[in-house]
């Protein structure tokens, strides 16, 4: 792993969402990296083949740091506050991936609240098309905490396999990575 790059959730997280996307989605996808931190995981999309990759963080310095670290390469970076929703249906994208921002937002002071609002914003910066995807990484929450929290919106379409281990006779994971796929008003949301 690169010095730029701390790994969230083991060192493995991003490169098994990496891996899902490239064997789940096709490369002319639109995706938006939710709170891109420095910009990484899109950097590795790139070079994977990605062609329409955008990320968004509240963070100024975290954009302007993003910029840098995909200099040369056709991604775009914008600063934004996720939990305000987006009025314009032509920033939508087929694919919304999340490495640690639900995480953050949970851990603030008003996240009953927060939470409501990033799910609200989620669902205005994602496609309203069945084959929408969301991509969530959390090592704060369970599959199940998640998938409940989520199941309004979106249903598992698969969990990937994450690093588990045993405390107090009870089995976890280290990391919990889901992907999602956007229920179609037809058939629940």
């Amino acid at each position: 792993s690169s010095g730029i790059n701390a790994e969230y959730g083991g060192e493995h997280t991003e490169r098994k969402m990496v891996d899902w996307l490239v064997d789940n989605i096709p490369t002319t996808a639109s995706v938006v990296d939710l709170g891109t931190g420095n910009g990484h995981l899109l950097a590795e999309l790139v070079e994977e083949g990605f062609t329409n990759l955008t990320g968004v963080d509240y963070s100024a310095s975290s954009v302007a740091l993003a910029r840098a670290v995909n200099e040369g390469n056709s991604v775009n970076f914008f600063c934004r506050d996720i939990l305000e929703p987006v009025a314009s249906s032509a920033e939508r994208f087929d694919v919304c991936v999340d490495k640690g921002t639900y995480d953050a937002i949970s851990l603030s002071a008003t996240s009953s609240k927060d939470r409501v609002r990033y799910k609200t914003g989620l669902l205005s910066l994602l496609s309203p098309s069945p084959s929408a995807r969301f991509l969530l990484a959390s090592v704060n929450w369970t599959v199940s905490e998640l998938r409940e929290f989520f199941t309004d919106i979106f249903e598992v379409e698969e969990v990937l396999p994450t690093k588990q281990f045993t405390f107090g006779g009870v089995t976890g994971q280290d990391v919990s990575i889901i992907a999602f796929r956007h229920l179609s008003p037809q058939t629940g949301s």
